[in-house]
Protein backbone atom coordinates (compact mmCIF):
# COMPACT_ATOMS: atom_id res chain seq x y z
CA UNK A 1 0.00 0.00 0.00
CA UNK A 2 1.06 3.50 -0.86
CA UNK A 3 -0.05 6.61 1.01
CA UNK A 4 0.82 10.09 0.43
CA UNK A 5 0.76 13.05 2.44
CA UNK A 6 1.22 16.78 0.59
CA UNK A 7 1.91 19.67 2.56
CA UNK A 8 1.31 23.35 1.71
CA UNK A 9 4.52 25.13 0.02
CA UNK A 10 2.93 28.42 0.21
CA UNK A 11 2.02 27.30 4.23
CA UNK A 12 5.55 26.72 4.92
CA UNK A 13 6.39 30.05 3.17
CA UNK A 14 4.36 31.96 5.24
CA UNK A 15 5.86 30.00 8.47
CA UNK A 16 9.58 30.78 7.43
CA UNK A 17 8.61 34.58 6.56
CA UNK A 18 6.59 35.00 10.16
CA UNK A 19 9.68 33.22 12.18
CA UNK A 20 12.13 35.96 10.32
CA UNK A 21 9.87 38.79 11.23
CA UNK A 22 10.17 37.53 14.75
CA UNK A 23 14.07 37.25 14.19
CA UNK A 24 14.26 40.65 12.68
CA UNK A 25 12.30 42.30 15.64
CA UNK A 26 14.60 41.07 17.88
CA UNK A 27 17.59 41.40 16.13
CA UNK A 28 16.84 44.96 15.60
CA UNK A 29 16.15 45.70 19.02
CA UNK A 30 20.05 44.66 20.11
CA UNK A 31 20.86 46.89 17.56
CA UNK A 32 19.11 50.21 19.15
CA UNK A 33 20.29 48.65 22.78
CA UNK A 34 23.56 48.69 21.38
CA UNK A 35 24.00 51.66 19.69
CA UNK A 36 21.92 53.64 21.36
CA UNK A 37 23.86 53.40 24.66
CA UNK A 38 20.88 53.44 26.73
CA UNK A 39 19.21 51.39 29.89
CA UNK A 40 17.44 49.28 28.04
CA UNK A 41 14.17 48.00 29.47
CA UNK A 42 14.16 44.27 31.21
CA UNK A 43 10.71 43.32 30.15
CA UNK A 44 11.05 44.27 26.46
CA UNK A 45 14.36 42.91 26.68
CA UNK A 46 12.72 39.61 27.83
CA UNK A 47 9.98 39.94 25.38
CA UNK A 48 12.79 40.29 22.15
CA UNK A 49 14.73 37.09 23.22
CA UNK A 50 11.34 35.72 23.15
CA UNK A 51 10.47 36.54 19.88
CA UNK A 52 14.17 35.43 18.94
CA UNK A 53 13.64 31.69 20.35
CA UNK A 54 10.16 31.84 19.01
CA UNK A 55 11.68 32.89 15.76
CA UNK A 56 14.26 29.87 15.53
CA UNK A 57 11.59 27.60 16.42
CA UNK A 58 9.32 28.48 13.98
CA UNK A 59 12.51 28.42 10.97
CA UNK A 60 13.84 25.03 12.81
CA UNK A 61 10.18 23.25 12.58
CA UNK A 62 9.66 24.16 8.55
CA UNK A 63 13.21 22.32 7.71
CA UNK A 64 12.26 19.40 9.41
CA UNK A 65 11.39 16.63 6.98
CA UNK A 66 7.98 16.16 8.11
CA UNK A 67 6.92 20.01 6.82
CA UNK A 68 7.07 18.46 3.17
CA UNK A 69 5.10 15.96 1.12
CA UNK A 70 6.18 12.94 2.23
CA UNK A 71 4.74 9.18 0.43
CA UNK A 72 4.68 5.80 2.77
CA UNK A 73 5.36 2.85 1.17
CA UNK A 74 3.87 -0.19 3.23
CA UNK A 75 5.89 -3.73 2.28
CA UNK A 76 5.89 -6.76 4.10
CA UNK A 77 8.83 -6.44 6.65
CA UNK A 78 9.76 -2.55 5.86
CA UNK A 79 8.34 1.01 5.56
CA UNK A 80 9.60 3.44 3.13
CA UNK A 81 9.38 6.78 3.44
CA UNK A 82 9.74 9.07 0.37
CA UNK A 83 10.67 12.36 1.60
CA UNK A 84 12.29 16.10 0.51
CA UNK A 85 15.73 14.39 0.49
CA UNK A 86 15.97 11.00 -0.16
CA UNK A 87 14.31 8.18 0.95
CA UNK A 88 14.08 6.02 4.39
CA UNK A 89 13.69 2.41 4.89
CA UNK A 90 12.52 1.60 8.40
CA UNK A 91 11.18 -1.92 9.84
CA UNK A 92 8.33 -2.23 11.72
CA UNK A 93 10.02 -3.13 14.60
CA UNK A 94 12.13 0.90 14.89
CA UNK A 95 8.55 2.22 15.52
CA UNK A 96 8.29 3.03 19.52
CA UNK A 97 4.83 3.74 19.38
CA UNK A 98 1.02 4.24 16.96
CA UNK A 99 -1.85 5.90 17.63
CA UNK A 100 -5.20 6.09 16.27
CA UNK A 101 -7.14 9.39 16.27
CA UNK A 102 -10.74 10.54 15.29
CA UNK A 103 -11.18 13.98 16.24
CA UNK A 104 -15.02 13.56 15.37
CA UNK A 105 -16.97 10.95 14.94
CA UNK A 106 -19.52 12.78 13.15
CA UNK A 107 -16.40 13.63 10.23
CA UNK A 108 -15.22 11.20 8.09
CA UNK A 109 -11.54 12.04 9.48
CA UNK A 110 -9.35 10.02 11.23
CA UNK A 111 -4.98 10.29 11.48
CA UNK A 112 -2.77 7.39 12.27
CA UNK A 113 0.51 9.36 14.11
CA UNK A 114 3.53 6.64 14.01
CA UNK A 115 6.78 7.37 16.75
CA UNK A 116 10.23 6.76 15.29
CA UNK A 117 12.13 7.11 18.22
CA UNK A 118 11.74 11.11 18.93
CA UNK A 119 10.15 11.76 15.81
CA UNK A 120 6.61 11.91 15.01
CA UNK A 121 4.64 11.01 11.67
CA UNK A 122 1.47 11.80 11.67
CA UNK A 123 -0.50 10.28 7.99
CA UNK A 124 -4.51 11.29 7.93
CA UNK A 125 -7.26 10.13 6.08
CA UNK A 126 -9.71 12.85 5.33
CA UNK A 127 -12.98 10.96 3.45
CA UNK A 128 -11.59 8.02 4.01
CA UNK A 129 -11.43 6.76 7.72
CA UNK A 130 -11.88 3.09 6.89
CA UNK A 131 -8.57 2.97 5.58
CA UNK A 132 -6.67 4.60 8.54
CA UNK A 133 -8.69 2.13 10.68
CA UNK A 134 -7.30 -0.97 8.30
CA UNK A 135 -3.88 0.69 8.12
CA UNK A 136 -3.58 1.21 12.10
CA UNK A 137 -4.44 -2.85 12.32
CA UNK A 138 -1.52 -3.66 9.85
CA UNK A 139 0.78 -1.64 11.63
CA UNK A 140 -0.12 -2.65 14.72
CA UNK A 141 -0.01 -6.55 14.00
CA UNK A 142 3.56 -5.42 12.07
CA UNK A 143 5.00 -4.12 14.92
CA UNK A 144 3.98 -6.57 17.62
CA UNK A 145 4.53 -9.91 15.28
Amino acid sequence: MEHTVHKSSKNRLAIRSLAIIFILVAILRVVVVVSSHEKSSVILTMLCAGCLLYGIILLWNTLKPQAYDITYVFGDKTMTLKMHKGERTISYDEITDLGYVVPNPNLDYSLIQIYIGKEQFVIPFTGDSNVGEALYGMLKLKREG
